[in-house]
């Protein structure tokens, strides 16, 4: 299976990252890359939590990176490795807010009051309430 240049390219950048700033709670021996003709995905495993777990989905025009449940899409590589690197280190939280109709998923980084990203589902839960985590890794 041959890559294109572009996600051949991406490999290699994640991979330098990785290498120059080791994340604190990766299980590097445990990282996967999966590839296809049009794509590759990166599986980041936690070393304790699997809910921390981060996947890259690389292509030719984009890049999706996700931190179940919510999934991110860049455009431009460069964002994309500047946003797993935040993952990495540690500097993004998801607040999960369940309510009797929606569930509201909003991302914030670097301690900032004011969320990057809003996304609203309609999955109902019978027990609203509100939960914020630390996604990717870090302490």
């Amino acid at each position: 299976m041959s890559l294109t240049p572009t996600i051949r390219d991406f490999l290699v950048r994640l991979e330098d990252q990785l290498d120059q700033n080791p994340p604190a709670g990766l299980q590097r021996e445990d990282v996967t890359i999966t590839t296809g003709d049009a794509a590759a995905l990166v599986r980041l495993p936690h070393e304790s939590d699997h809910a921390r777990d981060v996947e890259i989905e690389i292509g030719d025009r984009r890049v999706v990176v996700a931190y179940p449940p919510e999934r991110v899409v860049f455009t431009s590589p460069d964002e994309a490795l500047r946003f797993v690197e935040m993952l990495c280190d540690g500097r993004v939280e998801l607040e999960i807010v369940r309510g009797f109709l929606w569930t509201t998923m909003r991302s914030y980084r670097d301690g900032q009051a004011i969320p990057f990203r809003r996304t609203r589902m309609p999955w109902p839960s019978f027990r609203p309430r509100t939960e914020r985590r630390a996604v990717g890794f870090g302490r």
